[in-house]
């Protein structure tokens, strides 16, 4: 079999640095997953450009200064966390077919999406805590050089500008370890809150198409769960996740020749570990200080599903302990409903104004 330049520079450099790490410890086995957020065209991705991006994160990996105590021996894009692979396949197959009528809605355009990396690797004492410098966050990692994740981002995004895959997948914006929290009580069920929002856009138009208010609905549901997946910035130890939300009703606050102005309530049902042992339970969290201004760049997925990650699952490097403030959750919903609206979905909403959560009728 073939053996990459790649492996062949790290086999040769653990053999130089054999004898310094062993000092660290005994040598180790992991597997870690890497939560990648891009910006690019998911859906028009092929096997082969999964390929090159998992090799783009080798080669970007090493040159970003990786350990000679650690050393990469597989990366590769996990298709089987990505909810949205068939979906991917489907467009694909309807491209290469020309002849054949598009069977999927959703359009091929551009938006932020995540991909899961599964990584094997090699170290030496490293307790599987693992393979980024910890950026100064709250977790205490090995020593030893590894890369900074901003470190890698950089070089992996001058590699990828390089590859033909970068005519899909424009640029990696953030970059996440998962790691699983010893915080994982059982899971709560049955709980509801509901969220109103203020829209612009055709009302009547809306009422009458019950396939637009579901995809609102899903909207709705969507960018809760999309800010509360595993990212660098937040970890939200009760793991709250919307399962349902669901249109209840609806009023006609306003109306011009161009647009309509309606405010929109949705009871959401939502799941939680250990929030029924709180006495003040609520799906959003307040800021935890005055620091925490919220997150200024989302990058989360976009499309239609997502990927599917680990149970009680956050970012190694989090720093703050809290679910989406609101303020988070209005900026998601924004730019979900112009993604929707750009793949022919929702195309008679035309603004979001508001955000409230009623909590007279928290449950």
């Amino acid at each position: 079999l073939a053996t990459s330049p790649f492996t062949v520079a790290n086999s040769l450099r653990s053999l130089r640095g054999n004898a310094n790490c062993a000092a660290l410890g005994p040598s180790e086995q992991h597997t870690t997953s890497i939560s990648l957020n891009f910006f690019g065209a998911p859906d028009l991705l092929t096997d082969d450009d999964l390929s090159q991006l998992s090799k783009t994160f080798e080669k970007a990996y090493d040159k970003a200064g990786s350990s000679p105590c650690l050393n990469m021996q597989d990366v590769s894009v996990d298709v089987s966390t990505d909810k949205n692979d068939l979906t991917r396949r489907r467009m694909l197959w309807n491209h290469k077919h020309n002849g054949i009528e598009r069977q999927l809605e959703d359009q091929p355009i551009e938006i932020d999406f995540t991909f899961v990396f599964l990584v094997s690797y090699q170290c030496y004492g490293c307790a599987n805590d693992g393979i980024y410098d910890n950026d100064g966050s709250r977790r205490q990692l090995l020593q030893g050089g590894k890369p900074k994740r901003r470190a890698f981002a950089r070089k992996f995004n001058r590699i990828l500008r390089r590859k033909e895959v970068s005519n899909k997948v424009k640029q990696l914006n953030q970059v996440s370890e998962q790691q699983i929290e010893d915080q994982c009580k059982p899971t709560d069920r049955g709980l509801t809150e509901y969220i109103q929002i203020q829209l612009t856009g055709n009302y009547d138009a809306l009422l009458r198409d019950d396939k637009v208010v579901s995809d609102l609905e899903r909207a709705v549901k969507k960018s809760y769960n999309a800010l509360n997946a595993v990212n660098p910035s937040t970890c939200d130890l009760l793991f709250r996740k919307v399962l349902r939300a669901e249109y209840i009703s609806s009023t006609l606050e306003s109306s011009t020749e161009s647009e309509d102005t309606f405010t929109m309530t949705f009871e959401t049902n939502y799941e939680c570990r250990g929030c029924k042992e709180l006495r003040d339970r609520r799906l959003f969290d307040r800021p935890v200080d005055k620091l925490d201004t919220g997150r200024d760049a989302l990058a989360v997925d976009f499309r239609e599903l997502g990927p599917r990650e680990e149970q009680c699952s956050c970012g190694r490097e989090a720093e703050l302990f809290r679910s989406p403030l609101k303020s988070e959750y209005f900026s998601a919903l924004r730019t979900i409903l112009d993604v929707r609206s750009m793949q022919g979905k929702i195309n008679v909403i035309t603004g979001l104004s508001q955000v409230v959560v009623l909590d007279f009728m928290i449950r």
